[in-house]
């Protein structure tokens, strides 16, 4: 339907895709209808700095995640061994065999669906459906339920998908990687509970070190508490789907975890605006664009984009495409308002989240393609004024450049190029004949090749010849000021 342009009826189709999606799972839904009186964990929000600059009714909300605190855990430990031990039956009689349905695979992870192991051990089944209906459903309603912008599901929570995880950190460097880990990503559904089943080495000798829940979100701003761990075994870390995320380096030792994804029921009164419906049709709508052409990929973003206007990955997305997949060499009105649409794509996903390195980065490139194609098709009256548009450009890229150092230090890296950055700034700069500056960004590009040990890379020796040339430029327009 989204090929033959037919996105409407293609809604329609999506829903009840979502919908086939929330009965995959043969966990327990939540009844809505029988009121529990158990308590429920108490938790605390784990919240990202303030940006003054870009202080906007979006990011005054800086709930960025919760985690479960006190002596009440969602898991008790007569739950975490019951788990335990089934993955430890079902790993041994898989004999290393991947079982997992998720193809995102690193070296050093096992992984199993939890309704596999409840499948094959009713007990544990029993124990999890009713941690589901007293503990996790009603958390996660009082937890969430006071946001104006994202409401509570109207319809019942359900599991979309469990998944246990065992990082095992020596598998992991024997692969030559720097532990066992997980890249930054979305998941889906509408939150995610990541449950911890073993202790770290700060809380036992036995334990594993390096590991936990990098925040992307938690870059923003001076603080460098961005991986965080649920406070000890059976404790959580309750998240929106939507924060992206990764598993930070197990180091040394093995680290379990369970990660089980909510969604929610459509219910019975289907309503229009619900919130869950809006945010499915959008996480489906995504990956079915990029199969289409290019015309109907865009206007399948823009439909994703209006059934979750809060989604930065939707704008960033519509961005890539408008800017980057488009012919630089088409002079015309039409390619000239695409480009302009992507920078200001890119600006929306920034606003929606300040900690996107790559919608920094991508921005800050789309800036310099913008002014590059402005000068070639005669456009340099349409461009905002030379130090407002230079001042965004650097904004940009410095922005992107400091938050991957974060992200790459924590073993999380969204494989940005830094040299090419500090190469486009010193490219950018230069056009406005800033030398001093120019000269500092360029020299910044072979330190970063040299750092990552790129340097016989054809791509690296073309920036580095790209340098000289420029430094030379600088060095002789130096020379000739001087006479």
């Amino acid at each position: 339907l989204c090929r033959m342009g037919e996105l409407d009826a293609a809604l329609d189709a999506i829903d009840k895709w979502a919908e086939c999606g929330s009965l995959r799972s043969g966990l327990a839904v939540e009844d809505k209808n029988h009121q529990h009186q158990s308590p429920i964990p108490s938790f605390k929000w784990i919240q990202a700095q303030g940006d003054d600059d870009t202080n906007t009714t979006i990011l005054n909300r800086r709930d960025i995640a919760l985690t479960t605190v006190g002596d009440l855990r969602v898991f008790e430990p007569a739950d975490v061994s019951l788990l335990r031990a089934a993955a430890d039956k079902h790993f041994a009689q898989t004999a290393g065999q991947q079982t997992s349905r998720y193809t995102m695979q690193y070296e050093g992870n096992s992984e199993v669906h939890l309704d596999d192991l409840c499948s094959a051990d009713p007990d544990l089944k029993l124990r999890i459906d009713r941690i589901l209906q007293e503990k996790v459903y009603p958390l996660v309603r009082a937890a969430f339920g006071e946001d104006e912008d994202e409401p509570e599901p109207k319809g019942s929570i359900c599991v979309y998908d469990s998944i246990f995880v065992r990082y095992n950190a020596e598998q992991a460097k024997a692969a030559g990687l720097r532990g066992a880990s997980q890249p930054l990503h979305q998941d889906g559904g509408i939150y995610s509970v990541n449950i911890a089943l073993n202790e770290h080495l700060d809380d036992s000798e036995n334990g594993f070190t390096g590991g936990g829940t990098f925040f992307e979100a938690l870059t923003v701003g001076d603080g460098d508490d961005y991986i965080q761990r649920p406070s000890a075994p059976g404790h959580a870390i309750i998240h929106k789907t939507t924060q992206r995320h990764a598993g930070a380096p197990t180091t040394s030792g093995v680290r379990d975890i369970l990660v089980i994804f909510l969604t929610a029921r459509q219910p019975e009164k289907s309503e229009i605006e619900e919130v869950t419906w809006r945010v499915e049709r959008a996480m489906r709508l995504t990956p079915l664009a990029k199969q289409l052409s290019r015309e109907k990929l865009i206007s399948c973003l823009k439909l994703a984009t209006k059934n979750d206007p809060t989604s930065h990955a939707l704008p960033y997305a519509l961005g890539v495409h408008l800017t980057q997949e488009g012919d630089m060499n088409d002079p015309s009105d039409e390619r000239w308002e695409e480009i302009c649409q992507g920078v200001e794509s890119f600006e929306r996903s920034i606003v929606l989240n300040p900690a996107d390195a790559r919608a920094h980065y991508n921005l800050g490139m789309a800036l310099s393609d913008r002014h590059k194609y402005a000068m070639r098709t005669r456009r340099m009256h349409l461009l905002p004024p030379p130090q407002e548009a230079a001042e965004s450009l650097i904004n940009a890229l410095e922005t992107a450049i400091q938050l991957e150092i974060k992200c790459d230090e924590a073993g999380c890296s969204n494989g940005i190029n830094i040299a090419e950055a500090f190469l486009t700034l010193g490219d950018f700069v230069l056009r406005l004949k800033n030398f001093d500056l120019a000269r500092i960004y360029l020299n910044q590009v072979e330190a970063c090749i040299k750092g990552v040990g790129d340097t016989d890379e054809d791509w690296a020796q073309s920036m580095l010849q790209q340098v000289s040339a420029m430094l030379d430029y600088i060095h002789e327009n130096e020379a000739i000021v001087k006479l």
